[in-house]
């Protein structure tokens, strides 16, 4: 009798071993999409780079309607757009490295390519993209490097904390 419950309990055993090794490639497949989700966010930031550094010459105040010129009021000069795009990068990079030092989860959100990418459109709204553009890019891509490398830490940690708890298993 002993013998049969000795058998019963190793197959269940494995039989939970194996469920748990399946959640764990099913969270380990679950964090690598975050970190393939980050680079598809880099890759349209990118798009989008290559369409302001195509109309880089572009005014977009110029080419609006009068009516449009109203509503909006006169463009602001570009140092004012340039110091809130240094104070978006410092406030961006020291939430992330915050989220690290937390080993905090990366955050799964969009809005950071809105945020990064608007920078473009202020400055071509200005007429100063040209010589704005490599500050804009070069920010938002060491921002993405460092939201990169949160993801990276992250994943990394918590996948060999789920290996080894499949081997103790």
């Amino acid at each position: 009798m002993t013998g049969q419950y000795k058998i019963k309990s190793t197959k269940q055993g494995s039989y939970a071993k194996g469920s748990y090794q399946q959640r764990v490639q099913d969270q380990m497949e679950r964090r690598y999409s975050m970190s393939r989700r980050n680079l598809w966010e880099v890759v349209l930031f990118l798009m989008v780079a290559i369409g302001a550094f195509t109309f880089k010459d572009f005014n977009l105040f110029e080419v609006s309607s009068e009516s449009l010129r109203q509503v909006l009021g006169y463009p602001p000069p570009s140092y004012l757009i340039s110091i809130a795009l240094a104070v978006y990068c410092f406030s961006s990079a020291s939430l992330t490295l915050t989220a690290m030092a937390k080993d905090a989860e990366p955050v799964k959100n969009w809005h950071h390519l809105g945020y990064r990418s608007v920078f473009f459109i202020f400055y071509c709204f200005s007429g100063a993209i040209a010589a704005n553009f490599l500050p804009v890019l070069l920010g938002g891509l060491c921002l993405y490097g460092l939201d990169q490398c949160h993801i990276w830490f992250y994943n990394t940690r918590v996948i060999a904390q789920e290996k080894d708890l499949v081997e103790k298993f």
